[in-house]
């Protein structure tokens, strides 16, 4: 994940850690590249977007979310740093990770053959062995959640996993083309619903594209999903049987992690050594960026040595203005005033203000004047009935 700049509606700090850029935005929260204050650490810190509204509901999964991150141990996941679930911000910081998704990848460096795909395939069964281990289902694995960096894949984002312990039922999450078709049914989810996500994440590899066609209306991906109408048109033949195992419509016919690690062992052996050109500079490309901002903010981590970055580029795009705006409802810039720091205005705020209060002013004298005129013409009008 490569860290953009910070906006002005961005939180200086979240607990011990010092914000210098925005690693991802979602519809529920963000992740910030962060530098512990003391350490020099680099973290990536994820928040909740609306601090005032955060309901118990938020809250608690929240919470879950670092409970269950300190649950999974191995090598394939996120280590969890700290958290702060009762904040009045929630966070949670885990190690940050400067590598590409799987979907970056595939979008930039295309798809790869059925050698390397089942290599990470192997890495993957590895991480979801450890997670179901731990009681842990994820519900959201699909390409943009697996890193990849030198020393082998990671799982990340936990934030809609559950563990097998609660009962959450008739509730769909997830992105629909990696979602299995019992979630799609509303039904629970189970282990064997990861599952079938890294079968569709394999065929995302081999071919560039989910299993599902790009109908662009969800509810009609639904249904697709929910009747298990998979396309695995274009995956190669050594990688084929492993990808429909995992796609298999009943849960109870897909195999296990442990099987199916083996299975993609077998066919992905020499997948390390064969990670295409185009793959591999990408990789190394993260990995030098993040030892240059290891660098950057080893040396003051409680300032950093330039302060922290804002985006100060001009929005052109309807969607990009609206996340301006809500960002800027939500967090209003800090005004040196104190008059106007109570009022809750920023300085461009108050230059509108006043300009409306300018044009009223204008408005209030012309009708003044209008009725000055009218009081005039009445006298002149009673002075000549009177005569």
């Amino acid at each position: 994940m490569t860290p953009s700049p910070l906006h002005r509606s961005d939180p200086p700090d979240l607990g011990p850690y010092r914000l210098v850029g925005r690693l991802a935005v979602g519809g529920m929260g963000r992740v910030y590249l962060a530098v512990h204050s003391v350490t020099g650490e680099l973290a990536a810190v994820k928040t909740l977007l609306v601090e005032d509204e955060i309901g118990d509901a938020d809250r608690q999964r929240f919470a879950r979310e670092a409970a269950l991150a300190r649950r999974v141990p191995g090598r394939h996941t996120a280590r969890l740093l700290d958290a702060a679930p009762g904040a009045r911000r929630p966070w949670l910081a885990t190690e940050y990770i400067p590598a590409p998704s799987l979907g970056e990848l595939v979008a930039r460096g295309g798809p790869v053959d059925a050698v390397t795909a089942a290599w990470l395939a192997a890495e993957c069964a590895t991480a979801l062995t450890a997670l179901h281990a731990a009681g842990v289902v994820h519900r959201d694995l699909k390409p943009q959640n697996i890193l990849l960096p030198a020393d082998g894949v990671k799982v990340i984002d936990f934030g809609i996993s559950h563990a097998t312990d609660l009962t959450r039922t008739r509730l769909t999450l997830g992105t629909l083309a990696y979602i299995a078709p019992e979630q799609a049914r509303g039904e629970p989810a189970t282990p064997a619903g990861d599952v079938y996500a890294l079968g569709a994440t394999l065929c995302t590899l081999a071919t560039g594209r989910a299993p599902y066609p790009d109908i662009g209306d969800p509810i009609r991906l639904l249904g697709l999903v929910a009747r298990g109408a998979v396309d695995t048109t274009g995956v190669p033949e050594p990688l084929l049987g492993l990808v429909s195992a995992c796609l298999a419509a009943d849960p109870a016919d897909r195999p296990r992690p442990g099987e199916l690690r083996e299975r993609a062992e077998a066919v992905g052996r020499a997948g390390a050594s064969r990670m295409p050109d185009r793959w591999a500079g990408i990789v190394l490309a993260y990995q030098q960026q993040g030892r240059e901002l290891s660098e950057k903010h080893a040396g003051d981590p409680a300032r950093g040595a330039e302060g922290p970055a804002y985006d100060e580029s001009p929005v052109h795009d309807a969607d990009a203005l609206y996340g301006k705006i809500s960002a800027y409802a939500e967090n209003p810039p800090y005004t040196r005033t104190p008059s106007r720091r109570i009022a809750g205005l920023s300085p461009q705020g108050w230059r509108a203000a006043g300009s409306f209060a300018a044009n009223c002013a204008g408005l209030g004298l012309f009708l003044l004047g209008g009725l000055a005129v009218l009081a005039t013409v009445i006298a002149i009008v009673v002075a000549v009935a009177t005569d």
